[in-house]
């Protein structure tokens, strides 16, 4: 077990992920992210890097020309993270990107990724998550399907509510399997030529999908979710320590474990979730913020939201050790009827002290202005400590 803080990108990357080409339809970029069960999978143009794709992505872009549609019309930019970063601040980055692979790549070349299952064995080694219980984390407001659901209605729970899986249940309301978003993935096939309106499906659910063992196409609406369902579901009646359940996962090579009651399932932990802890432990989000000059709540609050705002963003990861950020405002009247404003601004940071000045009108535009001037102080300030290194 390891502090999050010590365990390294470098240490937890896949430095030899599965491919795609841009030269490659939908079909069977599709089939190489089914080959490997992954829900995304980075795209390369001979030794070149160019972006990934996500299996929501291609849930979506199915429907539509799968034959003609470029990679490039589907993939993404992803975030990208430094070899020297730690387990806390890669967390970080893909709650605040909102994306599932994490890249490194140097001169255009894809260098490792970090994705589902690196997030997930490195939980397993994390000190901190052996200090919080799963009933801290799991989400006990479940999105579910009925066996007898079709696909379709599962597919749309799914994108609608920004979820990779649904737990599956029996009409006495009984967990007997899962379904996931990559199981969707899996069922869809392209059709094989375009129908007359230039496009080879359309929302309402006439995708086509072939079920292994069956020799006919027929439509998402028409299929039982229990014929694509998993029936093998990582669960447990008791809750846990969190490195227990990235250990549980590890174990079973499960996303999620499922909280159950007497067979019914009341609550769920998912690798997002262990992610999303570690991210709390970002030292920007425990910085001291001091304001001087303010009296009213409400005008605090919102400029303790900009200043939050700015530690998780951009000033944040250009800052190892942020320690205290104080704020020293005065208001000058104007003819009674409005102030404006002068801050002072100090952050203190392993750069030292950082001071800056910011005056005008609206008391949140002139933090904006402080916080900017901020950011481009520690950039510049960062830039010339890298380059004193030696190399």
């Amino acid at each position: 077990m390891h502090n999050a803080e010590s365990i390294q990108a470098s240490e937890i990357e896949n430095t030899e992920p599965e491919t795609v080409s841009t030269d490659m339809s939908l079909s069977q970029i599709k089939t190489r992210m089914e080959n490997q069960d992954v829900r995304a999978i980075p795209v390369v143009d001979g030794n070149k890097f160019k972006g990934i794709i996500g299996y929501r992505d291609l849930i979506r872009q199915l429907q539509f020309n799968p034959k003609s549609t470029k990679p490039s019309k589907v993939m993404h930019t992803p975030p990208e993270y430094g070899e020297n970063d730690s387990f806390v601040e890669v967390c970080d980055l893909r709650i605040n990107s909102g994306r599932k692979m994490l890249v490194r790549t140097d001169l255009d070349q894809l260098q490792g990724v970090i994705g589902d299952k690196q997030f997930r064995k490195a939980s397993a080694e994390t000190n901190e998550l052996s200090n919080i219980s799963t009933k801290r984390m799991a989400s006990t407001e479940l999105v579910e399907v009925f066996e007898d659901d079709s696909l379709e209605k599962a597919r749309h729970k799914m994108l609608d509510n920004n979820i990779s899986r649904l737990p599956v249940l029996d009409q006495d309301g009984n967990l007997t399997g899962l379904i996931r978003s990559t199981d969707l993935l899996r069922a869809m096939i392209p059709m094989e030529s375009q129908n007359a309106g230039g496009r080879s499906g359309d929302r309402s659910g006439t995708l086509e999908v072939n079920i292994a063992g069956g020799d006919e196409k027929e439509h998402m609406s028409d299929i039982p979710v229990k014929e694509l369902m998993h029936r093998m579901v990582t669960n447990s009646e008791k809750h846990m320590k969190g490195h227990e359940a990235a250990e549980m996962m590890e174990e079973h090579e499960s996303g999620e474990i499922i909280f159950v009651d007497d067979k019914y399932p009341e609550a769920i932990v998912t690798v997002k979730d262990l992610v999303h802890h570690v991210k709390k432990l970002k030292a920007s989000d425990m910085v001291l913020v001091n304001l001087v000059g303010l009296e009213l709540p409400e005008e605090k609050a919102a400029l303790h939201d900009k200043i939050k705002t700015q530690l998780r963003g951009s000033l944040g990861r250009k800052l190892d050790r942020p320690e205290e950020i104080t704020v020293r405002i005065r208001k000058k009247d104007k003819d009674g009827k409005k102030h404006r404003y002068e801050f002072d601004v100090k952050l203190y940071s392993e750069y030292g002290v950082t001071t800056v000045q910011a005056d005008g009108w609206n008391m949140l535009e002139v933090m904006d202005d402080a916080l900017d001037q901020m950011n481009s102080l520690i950039s510049k300030k960062k830039g010339k400590r890298k380059e004193k290194r030696p190399r």
